[in-house]
């Protein structure tokens, strides 16, 4: 069979969209992109194995504009762009994941009957799922919370959000080979950019003298050597990292993770029980991750500072809070872990097969 994924944008849109058609391409499926040139996916899908088809498609505008009207011209641009591959490609499903790029993709797969399918991985559905709710055949959710925010939905069910992490690596011998010997505080940011968290850290490394932690810290590569450059106490239990590349194994050896709250790293903190200190993007379309975070915060697997009161203060001393109850952090690592994050892609893979 051959499917169509629109996933572009961000990374939080993308990532699931290439979990999606990994899984259905070791099934013997075949698979196809379609996205914009002026996202991620231009770097991310080709990187991934897949062929991309550039359609036309760009964000609405919360305030009447003259851009929201070339808006509406792309859309209609872009349904016209993937009816004709649709007639020239024939698949059995078009799916998307969320945002922008799915719109165009999902009307020209209704006008045409081919089968529809998104996978939403926020919390809060955006508007371009709410919108599409109604009309297409199967909506999986990455949050169980977005289906009571779906009223009018023909079919929505939780299933959770895809990702390789399986939540089965051993603490204590992930921290003997790392050579990790205090109680280990992660810090990164997320696809959208963390430069508040960014410049809490450059504070927060310059006058670290008194923590009894250990830090491991990635700034992301495009910031890392402007954030070198600011940072002159070079503290030994804290380790600058451009990426991590090995991010379960980090992540399942660390005490405490301080991080934005986009949908997959939300779904990885379950999975792997970690305890979370979680600033929100504040920009992400319609505050989506701080309904992310709440999902976290509000069971007690972590805490919620908002852009606005993050300061070096406010972090070192909610680190310290957590990390130095041991009753509070043993209820905060219980209440982490979400089995339930688990095995996400092939509950989405039994949801495309009943509509195929």
């Amino acid at each position: 069979m051959k499917f169509i994924i629109a996933a572009g944008g961000t990374g939080g849109h993308i990532t699931p969209g290439i979990a999606i058609a990994n899984k259905l391409k070791e099934l013997g499926h075949e698979i196809i992109f379609v996205g914009t040139d002026g996202g991620m996916e231009v770097d991310l899908v080709p990187k991934a194995g897949y062929p991309l088809k550039f359609i036309h498609a760009s964000g609405l505008h919360r305030s009447l504009s003259l851009q929201n009207i070339r808006t509406m011209k792309e859309l209609f641009r872009g349904i016209s762009d993937v009816k004709k591959l649709i007639d020239e490609e024939k698949p059995n499903m078009v799916i998307g994941t969320g945002g922008y790029v799915t719109a165009p993709a999902m009307i020209a797969a209704l006008r045409k009957k081919v089968p529809t399918f998104i996978h939403e991985s926020n919390a809060l559905p955006g508007k371009t799922t709410i919108w599409l709710s109604s009309k297409v055949d199967t909506i999986a959710l990455g949050f169980e919370s977005a289906k009571e925010r779906l009223p009018k939905a023909k079919h929505a069910v939780y299933t959770g959000n895809p990702t390789k992490m399986q939540g089965k690596l051993s603490y204590d011998e992930l921290r003997n080979s790392m050579g990790i010997t205090k109680p280990l505080v992660l810090v990164f940011g997320g696809s959208q950019g963390a430069k508040k968290i960014n410049e809490t850290m450059i504070e927060l490394i310059n006058d670290s003298d008194d923590i009894d932690y250990q830090v491991i810290y990635a700034t992301g590569p495009k910031n890392y050597d402007a954030i070198m450059e600011k940072i002159t106490n070079h503290h030994e239990n804290i380790k600058v990292e451009k990426y991590i590349y090995n991010m379960e194994e980090v992540m399942s050896a660390s005490d405490i993770a301080v991080c934005r709250s986009g949908a997959l790293t939300c779904t990885e903190l379950g999975i792997v029980g970690i305890p979370s200190i979680l600033i929100p993007l504040p920009t992400a379309a319609e505050n989506h991750q701080f309904y992310n975070a709440k999902t976290i915060a509000d069971v007690g697997g972590g805490v919620i500072i908002e852009e606005k009161d993050l300061t070096k203060e406010v972090l070192k001393q909610t680190i310290n809070d957590i990390l130095h109850d041991k009753e509070k952090y043993a209820q905060m690592k219980e209440k982490a872990l979400r089995e339930e994050n688990v095995g996400a892609i092939d509950k989405i893979i039994e949801e495309i097969k009943k509509l195929v």
